[in-house]
């Protein structure tokens, strides 16, 4: 095959690319616009054009929907008690994708509100993502728990509890199942009782756990009724919907919610997920490591440099330039370059790297301080008023 017949291959390869990652694109557009409509949620844009600080992530659209957050513009306009509760699984080590939101927790938390961080060791046992309980716990004290505190909150403000280690959160659990139901919780979800799938009761179970961890702020015992945010992913939806119901129900107000837009994982195939290791980066990843997967990551570029150079890039698909973009950049300087077609792939990959490993080194350095505060952040108050 001649030289000039090999260039019209490659350059229909990378035509033919290029339609794949358009249309990607295009999918994930329609999908946050098509869900924030469905979910009836407002975009972001009149809180940061108000707020005298937004967070990074809202300036840059990461951060892109909402449902009463006006709650807690007034809550930080007048010093008002607020409080945000996100929790996560410990099935393994954090990730990128997590640090995302424990970024935008940060900002909360210097705005003045108090973070309730569940860890939910006991539906990882359940839904069988650890192969027991004991085995979630320690994940959770070893590893999970001193990345958070790595990451800079401030103990007085910031309650880290394990759920099979706090049992009050099920005494609060059995308290709101009173207020719910399994035709709510289908109704909700958007199942039937004739469909196949999950059990019944471990829904019902892993739901009343999670509105309890939601409401807990609200309890007599940290001060009754107050404005509270959820952070979340757009899926994680419907909790907000049986929370702000049950919510209503107790007298409480009901949480308001944040959407973030999931962070890509380096395969190409959805977000970062631990059940596809090569997709993200733990934490606590040895950089030998963390190079191997960034090296061959999937990208928004083109095979072709030339191609590249004349097309742009397509960086609302590509995870090197959302792990920039996320977790090291300010702006969206990024992006632009890469649409441009100024900023080629290998450079950026090469950037990332430097940027990426840097940040884990730092990390790394902190958790074994971190772990000799964990006592400082643990939840420990009996909820009384209750019984």
């Amino acid at each position: 095959m001649s030289q000039e017949n090999k260039n019209i291959n490659l350059e229909r390869m990378a035509e033919e690319d290029y339609k794949i990652k358009f249309s990607l694109r295009e999918k994930e557009e329609r999908y946050y616009k098509e869900k924030t409509k469905e979910f009836g949620l407002k975009t972001i844009d009149r809180f940061v054009r108000y707020v005298p600080n937004p967070s990074k992530y809202m300036r840059m659209n990461i951060t892109f929907a909402h449902r009463d957050l006006e709650l807690i513009a007034d809550a930080i306009a007048n010093n008002k008690p607020w409080a945000v509760i996100s929790g996560l699984n410990p099935s393994g080590p954090l990730h990128l994708g997590h640090k995302a939101v424990f970024d935008e927790l940060l900002w909360m938390q210097e705005n003045g509100a108090e973070i309730f961080i569940p860890i939910t060791n006991d539906e990882s046992y359940v839904v069988g993502k650890t192969k027991s309980l004991a085995e979630s716990r320690r994940i959770a004290y070893e590893s999970v728990i001193p990345s958070i505190i790595a990451m800079g909150f401030n103990a007085e403000k910031t309650h880290i509890f394990v759920d099979s280690d706090y049992l009050d959160i099920y005494n609060i659990a059995m308290d709101v199942s009173k207020k719910i139901t399994l035709n709510k919780i289908f109704k909700v979800f958007g199942l039937s009782e004739s469909e196949e799938g999950e059990n019944p009761g471990t829904m019902f179970y892993r739901g009343a756990v999670q509105l309890a961890q939601i409401l807990l702020p609200q309890y007599e015992e940290f001060g009754g009724p107050k404005p509270t945010l959820v952070p979340v992913g757009i899926d994680q939806h419907p909790y907000i919907l049986l929370s702000r119901d049950v919510a209503e129900r107790k007298g409480f107000i009901p949480p308001a919610e944040l959407v973030l837009k999931f962070l890509w994982g380096l395969d190409g195939k959805g977000k970062m997920s631990a059940s596809r290791e090569d997709s993200m980066i733990f934490l606590t990843d040895e950089p030998n490591s963390v190079i191997k997967k960034l090296k061959r990551a999937y990208t928004g570029g083109s095979v072709l440099g030339d191609y590249q150079k004349e097309h742009g890039g397509i960086p609302e698909i590509c995870p090197i330039g959302a792990l920039r973009t996320y977790h090291f950049e300010l702006d969206n300087r990024i992006n632009e370059q890469c649409s441009s077609g100024e900023l080629l792939c290998g450079q950026c990959k090469k950037d990332t790297i430097e940027q990426v490993v840097e940040y884990l080194i730092d990390h790394q350095r902190k958790l074994p301080e971190a772990r000799k505060r964990i006592d400082e952040f643990l939840l420990r108050k009996p909820i009384k008023s209750i019984l």
